[in-house]
C-alpha cells in the first residue's frame, strides 16, 4: 500500500504523472469545483498509472482504466493480475495493490477531532459497534472497516449500513441489499491500522490468517485483523 500527502509531492512529479492521464480523466478533473479536489484526483490517477505502468512494463498513458457496474475502477486486461483500489481523505491519498490476485478494497480517513461523530455512529453503526466507540479513533476505525469491506465487493456504501456489524473478530453478516447477493457464502479479511492522525482498512477477498497475527493483532504493528462472512 502507498500512502502520500498530495501537497508534498514534488512539482516535477506532479507534472510528470499529469501527462499520463487519459482525455476522459482530464475532462472529469475539470468538473471538480475546488482546485484541491482536482489536484487530488489528478495526482491519484497519475501516480496509479505511473506505478502500474512500471510494474506491468507498459506505458502508463496506454493503460485503460474502466469502472465496474457500481463504479469500482479496474485495469482493462489486467483485472486479475493487478487488482487495486484508491482512497483519499484530506490531503492524503492511498493506493492498495493485491499481487495474489485477490479482490481488494481500501478506505483511509484523516481523523478530524472536531467532528461530532456520535450522530453519524448512531445512524450507521450497529448497537454492538456503538458500544465500542469511546473516541474519534474508535469511530474512524469502524467506519473504514465498513467502507473498505463494501469497496472490495465493488458495491460501495449501501443504505442499510447499520446491518453490517463488524464488532467482532469473526462476523457473519446477513445480506440486506440485493447488490450483495453475488457475495453470499463469500468470506473477506479486513486489516485495519489507526493512530492519532489517520485510520485505514484494507479488505481482501477470502479468509486469511497470517502467522504474523495472534488474537487478531499483528505481532509487530498496531494492525487489527477481522473476518467477514456474508450469508
Amino acid at each position: 500500500m502507498l500512502l502520500f500527502n498530495v501537497e508534498k509531492l514534488p512539482n516535477h512529479l506532479t507534472f510528470e504523472v499529469g501527462k499520463l492521464l487519459s482525455p476522459a480523466e482530464l475532462r472529469k478533473s475539470s468538473k471538480f469545483r475546488f482546485p484541491k479536489d482536482r489536484m487530488i484526483y489528478l495526482s491519484g490517477r497519475g501516480i496509479l498509472r505511473k506505478l502500474c505502468g512500471e510494474m506491468l512494463h507498459t506505458p502508463g498513458a496506454d493503460l485503460v482504466i474502466k469502472e465496474g457496474q457500481f463504479g469500482k475502477p479496474y485495469l482493462e486486461g489486467f483485472e486479475k493480475k493487478m487488482p487495486f483500489n484508491l482512497s483519499n481523505s484530506g490531503n492524503m491519498i492511498s493506493i492498495a495493490f493485491e499481487f495474489t490476485q485477490r479482490d481488494v478494497g481500501l478506505d483511509i480517513e484523516v481523523i478530524d477531532k472536531d467532528f461530532n461523530y456520535w450522530e453519524m455512529a448512531g445512524y450507521y453503526f450497529t448497537k454492538k459497534e456503538c458500544d465500542k466507540v469511546f473516541s474519534h479513533r474508535d469511530f474512524y476505525r469502524i467506519w473504514t472497516m465498513k467502507e473498505a469491506l463494501l469497496k472490495v465487493t465493488g458495491v460501495g456504501l449501501i443504505d442499510d449500513l447499520n446491518t453490517v456489524d463488524l464488532s467482532g473478530k469473526m462476523n457473519r453478516i446477513p445480506i440486506s441489499d440485493e447488490r450483495l447477493v453475488p457475495f453470499k457464502d463469500k468470506a473477506f479479511t479486513l486489516y485495519t491500522f489507526d493512530n492519532e492522525q489517520i485510520a485505514f482498512t484494507i479488505a481482501v477477498s477470502g479468509a486469511h490468517q497470517s502467522k504474523n497475527f495472534v488474537g487478531g493483532k499483528s505481532k509487530k504493528s498496531n494492525v487489527d485483523v477481522r473476518h467477514v462472512y456474508f450469508h
